[in-house]
């Protein structure tokens, strides 16, 4: 772990990146970035078994094998991991919440809701690939799971199995059809349902590009007080982006706030305090 130590040191000249950062468009790897990357997956390469790395911002534990990608690592380590969804579930999650998140990736924001709410988190992800890994995170931050293996669909939906489009590199996996993916055939939960089973009062969703569908039903949003949103804005465009925001806002939610591409919807106003920060350990702030 010689040269991870190394990029510690970068996490603060990240942030000023990551804080400007349109919403039209993703992170782009500098040939620095690029060549850091190449260092990490050769210790990647020399692991004998699972070792735990910790994100120099929200503290959070990450257990990482010889098969965990060397761009994902580097992201968390330099602290450009979803950084604006941590910095939101902090603001806007509270104990005692129940939280369903759509997209679980490898774990580090369930993780936090969980920290936040308290609560074990439902999970939705239908890529086999990943849960293993979610739950290893899970258990290495100390945070009740309930993962959910399935893909979450809009309500409009009534098939029992979705094509689910598994890419290479995880993030880009989506029920959306997506260029050099492997089609999978996977179980279906109705979004509505998903709610009900798990008594969600709040929902997390990142499912790359599927918003679009989900969020044309809003029906079964009713007992949800609040939505963490991620809008892949630069993959289904301003309008798409601009029609989700006005279908949540027609359900009876405010856009209380947003980072990145990510939105934040409450069903009411919580309040204004530009002094509101959440210090976590060693005092780093999220």
């Amino acid at each position: 772990m010689e040269f991870s130590k190394d990029l510690a040191a970068l996490h603060t000249d990240k942030q000023g990146e990551i804080n400007r950062r349109g919403l039209m468009g993703f992170p782009v790897d500098s040939l620095q970035d690029q060549e850091n990357q190449k260092l990490l997956q050769q210790e990647i390469d020399s692991l004998t078994d699972v070792v735990t790395y910790q994100s120099p911002t929200t503290g959070l534990l990450l257990p990482v094998d010889k098969k965990f990608p060397a761009n994902m690592l580097y992201y968390f380590l330099v602290g450009d991991y979803e950084e604006h969804d941590m910095q939101l579930i902090r603001r806007y999650v509270r104990p005692g919440n129940r939280v369903l998140e759509l997209g679980g990736g490898v774990g580090l924001t369930g993780s936090l809701l969980g920290k936040v709410s308290g609560n074990p988190v439902s999970v939705c992800e239908p890529n086999a690939a990943l849960h293993a890994c979610i739950e290893r995170t899970f258990a290495a931050n100390g945070v009740p799971l309930k993962l959910l293996k399935v893909a979450a669909t809009a309500d409009h939906v009534t098939n029992n199995y979705v094509t689910f489009n598994v890419c290479k590199d995880y993030w880009w996996s989506s029920l959306v059809e997506t260029a050099n993916s492997e089609p999978v055939r996977v179980l279906a939960r109705r979004l509505s349902d998903l709610i009900t089973e798990t008594q969600a009062d709040t929902l997390l969703v990142d499912i790359e590009g599927y918003e679009v569908a989900l969020f044309s039903d809003t029906e079964g949003l009713a007992s949800i007080n609040t939505i963490l949103v991620e809008l892949h804005t630069p993959s289904i465009g301003t309008l798409a982006s601009a029609n989700i925001i006005t279908s949540i806002v027609q359900a009876g939610f405010f856009l209380e706030d947003f980072g990145g591409h990510t939105f934040v919807f409450t069903r009411q106003r919580a309040t204004d305090d530009s002094t509101d920060r959440y210090f976590g350990p060693n005092g780093r702030w999220y």
